[in-house]
């Protein structure tokens, strides 16, 4: 095997690396992303609501909302898997809410 078909070879695997790297960042901030408007959706709701209804819903924001903490940690994963170090634009884009009160 050649030094330039090794090289060749190897910008390849580097190549479909980065495009995973990519697609699993755009698959996770999508996700992210369904989670915030459920988490709008939710606190949206909880505000008219009153008795059992809150109290489920406040159940569901809470699971929903560890999801969404759990995929912005994702975020910063992957983000760093490419060089990216810096997450404070992540919480400009990507703000989870607080708990329901």
């Amino acid at each position: 095997m050649s030094r330039a078909s090794t090289d060749a070879g190897h910008a390849h695997v580097l190549r479909e690396l980065n495009e995973e790297r990519a697609a699993a960042l755009a698959r996770i901030a999508r996700r992210l992303e369904a989670l915030l408007t459920e988490l709008r959706d939710l606190h949206e709701r909880a505000g008219s609501a009153s008795g059992r209804e809150r109290a489920s819903l406040r159940t569901r924001h809470d699971a929903v909302r560890a999801q969404a903490l759990e995929y912005r940690w994702y975020l910063e994963v992957q983000r760093e898997s490419i060089g990216i170090r810096s997450h404070t634009p992540l919480d400009e884009f990507y703000p989870v809410p607080g708990p329901l009160i």
